[in-house]
């Protein structure tokens, strides 16, 4: 077994205990990242995870999932300083 699918494989256990957590809707839009787009997939899992563990959510809704893909999608712009 190569180290990815034991990457995946956690985040699969994972994904499968913070699943009750989601509201059907975002279980919907879940599902479709992680067939399009799964490192991202990953990333929102973890993150999430990490919130339920902290306390700070209790549900999760779609409003929230997009809030959270947004965040991750923001490229941040190099800040060019001109200095004479």
């Amino acid at each position: 077994m190569s180290k990815d699918d034991k990457k995946l494989k956690e985040i699969e256990k994972i994904y499968e205990s913070i699943l009750p957590f989601f509201t059907k809707e975002a279980i919907d839009r879940l599902s479709n990242i992680k067939v399009v787009y799964p490192e991202k997939f990953m990333q929102v899992v973890l993150i999430l995870y990490q919130y339920i563990q902290s306390g700070k959510i209790k549900k999760i809704d779609d409003e929230l999932l997009k809030n959270i893909l947004s965040k991750l999608s923001e490229r941040r712009e190099p800040k060019i300083r001109f200095i004479h």
